[in-house]
């Protein structure tokens, strides 16, 4: 199936335009680097590690939910939806962007937000007191009553409430935005590297190219203030925690294993992959591996996708089925998931979205692993993850959010350290967002 073929029913969609496009696809060499130290390994044994920038998309603090928004809420003005009654945890990205989403469209927003009753405002709650929520703060046990309680209140005063939990297209507004974000990526990773103003290729360079960079990256390691081993500039390479996983197409297999110690590894160069004269065509390039241990023909290669469970990696493994790519993904579960439960619930709606869009085939099971264990309680950081979130901010300048991705990307760089990932497999870690919570949880950060 051509992309055109997904893309234009997509553009015959409902839609108001909320999000930037084309948010960076970067490598993550330091990174990488910095995993491989901690196995005591070759740089070639890890995975070339690519993130795409979510985060980016501008939007009232951006995140992947604000792709999701130009389709939900273009969807209920159609529909003449004035209010929104929003059931969320308090710390919820989907809560904040859609606060962000009716002040943008004129509606009335309530957030209904349960959990932590006493916190500080701060992070998303703030953001959207500032765009103009109301926000209720009640017990979770309480959440469906209210909710009904303010649907009848609005739709005495006159207006045309929503409840949205209960509205069917907010289940498939994400994967929608997401078949467009995959075919982003599918472009940016046929033509990675951009033409310079000079008309020549961007050249990327690593601070650990050539004979002295991997001196610099075998230096010895020492212990940092918070006990953490730390390599050149900083690397934290070293977690002080394990965790369970279970991944869903074996889950018998159980693997209970502390991250690895440090050790030492030189780095590789960033990617200089070829482009067609058009830019726009796929470049047809053999399968050899590069001097990075990446296939060329990146485009078209196998890539492993890795984020959280949810309706945008799902968008991005129907986009690849349905258009022949050899691309696969792994989806960190929060605790309300279970591999079967997310399998059933992606099925279903990428049956609904394949149905709307006339696509060629909805997603089958196995199409996604879910990975269970790294998450812990819903909303609460982990020390796992806001190790994650020291080391690629040490090594990449890459800020994660604390309940979020900071737990996925503690779950890839564990499941890369334990060997379960195919090192000449380019894996691209999906950041969605969710900074503002960054500030939510300062002190554990800080005292971390």
């Amino acid at each position: 199936m051509h992309p055109h073929q997904i893309l234009n029913p997509i553009a015959d969609l409902p839609r108001i335009p909320l999000a930037r496009k084309n948010t960076p696809l970067e490598e993550m060499p330091r990174l990488r680097a910095a995993i491989a130290q901690s196995m005591d390994a070759d740089i070639s044994d890890v995975p070339p590690l690519f993130i795409k920038r979510d985060d980016t998309t501008g939007f009232a603090f951006g995140g992947n939910k604000a792709q999701h928004m130009e389709f939900l809420f273009a969807h209920l003005l159609e529909r003449g939806i004035d209010t929104i009654i929003n059931i969320n945890h308090y710390d919820s990205n989907n809560a904040r962007l859609a606060a962000a989403a009716s002040a943008k469209t004129g509606m009335k927003y309530h957030w209904i937000a349960f959990d932590e009753l006493d916190a500080p405002i701060q992070g998303n709650m703030l953001i959207a007191h500032l765009a103009g929520a109301h926000i209720h703060r009640t017990p979770k046990s309480e959440t469906r009553n209210l909710a009904e309680n303010l649907l009848t209140q609005e739709t005495n005063l006159g207006n045309n409430p929503t409840i949205l939990l209960d509205n069917p297209f907010s289940n498939i507004a994400g994967t929608i935005a997401y078949l467009e974000t995959a075919n982003e990526i599918d472009n940016q990773l046929t033509n990675y590297d951009t033409p310079a103003s000079s008309g020549g290729s961007v050249t990327r360079t690593s601070p650990f190219d050539g004979e002295r960079g991997r001196e610099r990256a075998q230096r010895r390691t020492t212990t940092d203030r918070r006990g953490m081993r730390v390599g050149p500039r900083g690397k934290v390479d070293s977690f002080h925690d394990h965790e369970v996983a279970t991944i869903s197409n074996n889950p018998t297999a159980t693997t209970t294993s502390p991250l690895a110690p440090s050790a030492e590894s030189g780095q590789a160069a960033p990617p200089s992959p070829s482009r067609s004269a058009r830019g726009r065509e796929r470049v047809q390039r053999s399968t050899t591996t590069d001097r990075r241990g990446c296939p060329e023909g990146m485009g078209d290669g196998p890539i492993h996708f890795w984020g959280l469970c949810g309706r945008s990696i799902a968008g991005i493994i129907l986009y690849a089925r349905n258009t022949g790519k050899p691309w696969t993904a792994t989806a960190v579960a929060q605790p309300h998931y279970t591999p079967e439960n997310y399998e059933q619930i992606y099925l279903d709606r990428s049956d609904r979205v394949a149905n709307l869009l006339n696509l060629d085939t909805p997603l089958k099971p196995n199409d996604i692993k879910t990975l269970t264990g790294y998450t812990k309680t819903y909303g609460v950081p982990t020390d796992l993850g806001i190790q994650a979130m020291h080391l690629l901010a040490q090594t990449e300048s890459i800020i994660l959010d604390p309940t979020y991705t900071a737990k996925s990307m503690s779950a890839l760089i564990a499941e890369i350290q334990k060997g379960n990932l195919d090192p000449k497999t380019p894996t691209i870690f999906i950041h969605s967002g969710g900074t503002p919570q960054t500030f939510a949880f300062a002190n554990q950060i800080w005292n971390s």
